[in-house]
């Protein structure tokens, strides 16, 4: 929705002021470059969502544990990992879909339009996966730091060394 906000009061100024339509000043080649930069910024964005997900299924201190089976948290915070990562698909599609539509030189059906809400949404998206990120990396630490400060068993003893006596 945010995206679609974004793009639309952008989408208006344009049309009220006459100009500051900034995927439209380009030519059809300059255009299709930044659709294609778009996506591929959108699936290596994908990358970093999947790493951030095996870091937050393979933390298994207090915080984590409590978390992932809290009733109401959990699920929330499952669902913004989803979100972020069909977010980044869409991004992806909708620049993909930009890149076919846009056929002519100037533009004339507004496919740039298709590609801005697709970056609009692309950077609310990263943004919101830069925070969950940080949430489980602090998460995780602190369970890690709380693991260190716990004391440990003492070290076992060494077994006595043999020591050879003279013959009497």
């Amino acid at each position: 929705m945010l995206a679609l906000a974004i793009t639309g009061v952008h989408l208006a100024a344009v049309r009220i002021s006459g100009g500051g339509d900034v995927l439209a000043w380009p030519g059809r080649e300059q255009r299709i470059a930044a659709y294609t930069a778009a996506a591929t910024v959108a699936a290596v964005v994908g990358s970093f969502v999947t790493a951030a997900v095996t870091l937050y299924a393979a933390s298994t201190g207090q915080r984590m544990r409590t978390l992932r089976t809290h009733p109401v948290q959990g699920p929330q915070f499952r669902r913004n990992w989803m979100s972020i990562l069909s977010a980044t698909l869409v991004v992806s599609g909708l620049c993909l879909l930009a890149i076919i539509l846009d056929t002519t030189q100037r533009d004339p059906g507004g496919a740039h339009w298709l590609a801005e809400v697709a970056i609009a949404l692309g950077v609310a998206r990263a943004t919101r996966l830069v925070w969950l990120f940080g949430k489980v990396i602090t998460g995780g630490d602190v369970d890690l730091e709380e693991v260190a400060l716990t004391p440990s068993q003492p070290a076992p003893a060494e077994p006595p060394v043999p020591v050879r006596q003279p013959e009497v």
